[in-house]
């Protein structure tokens, strides 16, 4: 396995030639190699892009790799919860070279027939597997795994998080646990490759009572970099 502090990358939606949230997406890519201790050379982006470019410096080289979209936007969705993998605290969070974990996961959520994990660590969910959760409970707030306990830094949540509160909804960090899943209204993934999709079952067991007011709200706020 690679040591977490031999690359960093982002993870790109391009759209005939047009990378979305780009510059949300090199801030991040910045932030996290400074962390890493990454420096970050002079890159210029290839025209004509089309799928999920993944932007990864390595070894003082800006890589950009191509995959096709894997799923549909903003769709209902079905999960599975698996374990989170661990890091030390400095590197919890970015998006760093020791990715493999995630991407085995990725694998086995698709070798299941789901569509997205849901990573656990001491009985609460840090993180999505390839987006990141977002709660909305019975009160009416909007619930999201505080970064301390293992979340990544999500760029579709940066995208989102204004709209979300001009909707009139308080976003709160805290543990997402086992009470707050089994009571809640809603649960949105947000990601790149997947947008704003809403979590219909989780473990075999149904979740939130059929609204989709949250992610209506974050399809609003991406749907015009995203169409």
């Amino acid at each position: 396995m690679q040591s977490p502090k031999s690359a960093v990358f982002t993870t790109v939606r391009a759209h005939d030639g047009r990378m979305l949230h780009l510059d949300l997406h090199l801030a991040r890519l910045t932030r996290h190699a400074e962390i890493l201790g990454i420096e970050v050379p002079e890159f210029e982006i290839p025209e004509d892009l089309h799928g999920l470019v993944r932007i990864q410096v390595e070894n003082n080289e800006v890589s950009f790799d191509v995959i096709p979209f894997y799923q549909e936007p903003h769709a209902v969705i079905e999960g599975i919860t698996v374990a989170a993998p661990r890091w030390t605290r400095k590197i919890t969070g970015t998006k760093h070279g020791a990715w493999d974990p995630y991407r085995e996961i990725t694998t086995q959520v698709f070798e299941k027939g789901a569509d997205v994990a849901l990573l656990v660590h001491e009985f609460c969910i840090v993180d999505g597997d390839r987006a990141m959760p977002l709660i909305l409970d019975e009160d009416g707030t909007v619930w999201i795994s505080s970064p301390e306990f293992g979340g990544v830094d999500s760029v579709s949540f940066q995208a989102c998080k204004s709209a979300i509160e001009a909707a009139g909804f308080v976003i709160h960090e805290g543990r997402l646990n086992e009470r707050l899943v089994a009571r809640a209204k809603e649960i949105v993934m947000l990601g790149t490759g997947m947008g704003a999709a809403r979590l219909e079952v989780l473990d075999d067991v149904d979740i939130g009572d059929g609204s989709n007011t949250l992610q209506m709200i974050c399809k609003a706020a991406l749907k015009e970099e995203w169409d």
